[in-house]
């Protein structure tokens, strides 16, 4: 509790995400303080309009018909497609973030407003902050890392082409002049000035669709393990209601000469010790007022439950098919890549290596963000049960322990997210992705072969 004191409340938990999300054209996310849920307010309507119709409908859509379109070496298809379903599976996600707007700004709202009328840990509320800062930035460097590394092996193409050029006469027929990602372009980019701006716009593409999917994905990380925390935190108020009760009583009585100094000598020197200020509080108070201080906190532990519970089933309604997308991508993503990482390890493609490696600690990250976050917060919940074993309740009333017997009852019940009642989001979940996503894989090596 001193801790929690000194630390500042922490506030805006997901600034930075919401942020993101204002600029890629993904809706006008509120902070939960400002009071305002508006999703397209004014001019950022067409902004939004614009900017999805350019990178999503219009970069992804001439990426997505590249793989398809003329003939392609199997390097090339495989690095393509690995984009393609990872940008296209996404769509479903973004329809979540356009119109289930609201019902996630709600979710946020419960976790950095309404949570606060009851008890609270500043001190673990920031640590959890910072613990999501720190999964997003890993994200988001494998991501840059990966984008980056195709643009240099692109540059390096390039310079290789136009070496291969300078040595051909007027004669010889010119092979064609590649981009750093795959991806179907309609007008001729071969010239010099042409090559520059489509070069540019597939940068730009690929950092937009790339901030796309990161973005959704660390928010909805970040959701989950600050849902997980609440948890780990009612459990511990739990643990000390009993204690905190005695205490605040306690700061409500005017002790005098005579009882500090019996409490002195009942606790060996410390007076603030938990048998003394229950003995100082129940000479003062009498039992039903005690009991009804001890009924409030309980009241508030079970209500505080109950907010968190009904949070948790709203956010798995809300996302439940967005958790089935991210499953499907995530095999197919992490099968083909590892095709492609295979295929770069023999041929000793170093740069296109570093790119299809980055690409797949990438798609792994995004898979375990969700699946370790969602197990943390199945763990969290269901630790609320052993919480209440330790909150002293042999010496309250029956009726409190009813109540604690209910929150026990209801905690020993799993709550799990789940992707569209298929699987659960856990780390089971995880492994068995990577175990069928390692199987298709072994499966196209074969075929190669």
């Amino acid at each position: 509790m001193a801790d929690s004191a000194i630390i500042k409340r922490p506030r805006r938990y997901f600034y930075f995400h919401f942020i993101l999300l204002r600029f890629l054209g993904l809706g006008w996310w509120h902070q939960p303080d400002e009071g305002d849920t508006r999703n397209f307010p004014n001019w950022y309507l067409y902004y939004s309009i614009a900017t999805q119709l350019i990178w999503v409908a219009g970069f992804v859509g001439l990426e997505t018909i590249d793989p398809f379109f003329g003939e392609k070496e199997m390097d090339r298809f495989m690095f393509s497609l690995s984009f393609v379903i990872t940008h296209d599976l996404t769509l479903i996600k973004l329809y979540i973030f356009f119109f289930k707007n609201n019902e996630i700004q709600d979710i946020v709202r419960i976790l950095e407003i309404d949570l606060y009328r009851y008890y609270q840990n500043n001190k673990r509320n920031q640590a959890t902050i910072i613990t999501t800062k720190i999964m997003s930035s890993a994200f988001i460097f494998f991501g840059w890392l990966t984008i980056g590394n195709t643009n240099v092996y692109g540059t390096i193409q390039d310079i290789q082409w136009k070496a291969e050029v300078a040595k051909l006469n007027d004669t010889s027929v010119k092979p064609l002049r590649t981009l750093p990602q795959p991806i179907y372009i309609p007008w001729n980019y071969q010239t010099d000035a042409a090559y520059i701006s489509t070069f540019v716009l597939e940068t730009v593409g690929l950092l937009w669709t790339g901030h796309i999917v990161m973005s959704i994905d660390t928010f909805i990380g970040s959701v989950i393990l600050h849902m997980s925390s609440q948890f780990s935190i009612l459990g511990e108020a739990l643990v000390t209601a009993y204690d905190r009760t005695m205490l605040q009583l306690y700061d409500g009585v005017d002790v005098d000469m005579s009882e500090s100094s019996h409490a002195l000598e009942a606790g060996n020197g410390d007076i603030k010790t938990s048998d003394n200020i229950e003995r100082i509080v129940r000479r003062r108070y009498s039992e039903e007022q005690v009991e009804l201080a001890l009924q409030n906190t309980i009241k508030n532990c079970l209500k505080q439950h109950q907010l968190l519970i009904s949070c948790v089933e709203k956010f798995r309604r809300t996302y439940s098919y967005g958790f089935m997308t991210q499953l499907l991508s995530s095999m197919a993503a992490i099968c083909v890549v590892m095709v492609q990482v295979s295929q770069d390890a023999s041929s000793f493609k170093s740069i296109r290596l570093v790119t299809s490696l980055a690409f797949f600690v990438a798609m792994i990250i995004q898979l375990a963000i969700q699946c370790f976050t969602g197990n943390e917060l199945t763990l969290q919940a269901a630790k609320v049960a052993d919480a209440v074993m330790h909150s002293k309740w042999e010496q309250m009333s029956p009726s409190l322990r009813r109540l604690l017997l209910l929150m026990m009852m209801r905690a020993q019940r799993p709550l799990r997210l789940t992707a569209a009642g298929f699987a659960y989001m856990n780390n089971d979940c995880f492994l068995a992705i990577m175990k069928a996503a390692y199987s298709y894989y072994a499966v196209l090596s074969q075929k190669q072969v």
